[in-house]
């Protein structure tokens, strides 16, 4: 079977080398990258509905560029048959970097620009795939 052939799923993302973004739980946690310390804090924030489809968009279009109000409005609210409202974005987005600040991102982690739209003001976010093919052999293995 060629890579083409291949089935990937998006699994989450990687943002540093601490915190991962987990989409099928809707949760974003931190855990120490220092195995030096004896102890460690173990931070966990889920998200509700919109924010984590707002979350995942912004990861996956505006990492490398903005993104505008309206773009979001649409593939986002509307896409799901929400009510699109710049005063929702607004509380949503705000509501985000603060969860977001929690976890020790900067509180500009995605930055409005104004007037324009919105971006991804972090270098290492990387995106975590797997193949549904390895999927389905770990969850023959569950049956035996």
């Amino acid at each position: 079977m060629s890579v083409k052939e291949m089935d990937y799923q998006l699994h989450g993302f990687m943002i540093g080398k601490e915190i991962h973004f987990d989409i099928d739980n809707g949760r974003i946690y931190r855990l120490p990258a220092n195995s030096t310390e004896r102890s460690f804090i173990f931070g966990s924030i889920f998200f509700n509905a919109t924010m984590l489809k707002l979350f995942i968009y912004l990861l996956l279009h505006a990492r490398h560029k903005k993104v505008t109000k309206d773009e979001l409005l649409k593939n986002v609210w509307e896409e799901n048959n929400l009510i699109p409202s710049t005063q929702r974005l607004w509380q949503v987005l705000n509501n985000l970097n603060k969860k977001l600040r929690l976890l020790g991102l900067p509180g500009d982690f995605i930055l409005n620009m104004k007037g324009s739209g919105y971006i991804i003001n972090y270098l290492d976010v990387t995106p975590i795939y797997y193949r549904i093919s390895d999927l389905s052999l770990t969850s023959g293995k569950e049956k035996e």
